[in-house]
């Protein structure tokens, strides 16, 4: 499953997600599941940055297309609720159940000149987006307790990039803060991957980088 962290700073955001994992489980034969981690990344790019989904593959996959369509459009006539909605709709007539109607995205989207960070949920009776507060992360993760110390732990760990010497020692302390929590979580889900990838975007002009890291 997939397990994403998204991190809103004062002057950079980050987003990591682990990549496609496929477990074969064949029962009938007896014998133990195929793991096969193919590298295929769940971070894309799109024209104000980038964007990571969890949840019904096919619905986010419709959501990221629709995105895609507008994106040229200005960022006034984003209308990130009805942009949800025909993705819903189009996932129904594909005749999925509405039961199964659940996706979590984190997407940035550069508006009057500087970055947000974007939290969207699509469930089947709601659909809802924030903006991460600087200084805060949102998590979308399988497995793990939703009262864990860990992910307040994680917040108060956070650092502005002022408070380092350089940029690198910036990107190293946040690159090595997640590297323990992905192996954390690693150690009780194992339907994800040892590795991620790790996007960093500036707010300021909107330019960012992908880096993966192997964390095992």
């Amino acid at each position: 499953m997939t397990l994403i962290v998204a991190i809103n700073l004062n002057n950079y955001l980050f987003l990591a997600s682990d990549q496609r994992l496929t477990i074969e489980c064949e029962p009938s034969t007896g014998l133990p599941p195929r793991i096969h981690h193919d590298g295929y990344k769940k971070i894309r790019y799109w024209k104000h940055g980038a964007i990571v989904t969890s949840g019904d593959v096919i619905l986010m996959d419709l959501f990221y297309k629709q995105l895609i369509l507008k994106e040229n459009k200005p960022e006034s006539e984003l209308d990130l609720i009805l942009t949800s909605r025909i993705a819903r709709v189009m996932y129904l007539q594909l005749g999925f159940p509405a039961a199964q109607i659940y996706g979590c995205a984190f997407f940035s989207v550069y508006t009057e000149g500087k970055v947000e960070l974007i939290h969207l949920s699509i469930k089947e009776d709601s659909i809802e987006y924030e903006t991460v507060k600087p200084m805060h992360a949102h998590f979308s993760l399988f497995a793990g307790l939703p009262d864990d110390p860990i992910y307040q732990q994680f917040v108060n760990y956070l650092k502005n990039v002022q408070s380092f010497e350089s940029f690198k020692d910036f990107y190293n302390y946040h690159m090595e803060l997640l590297k323990y929590f992905y192996k954390r979580q690693y150690s009780f889900d194992k339907s994800m991957t040892s590795t991620f990838d790790l996007f960093i975007q500036n707010k300021k002009n909107g330019k960012g980088f992908t880096q993966t890291i192997k964390n095992l």
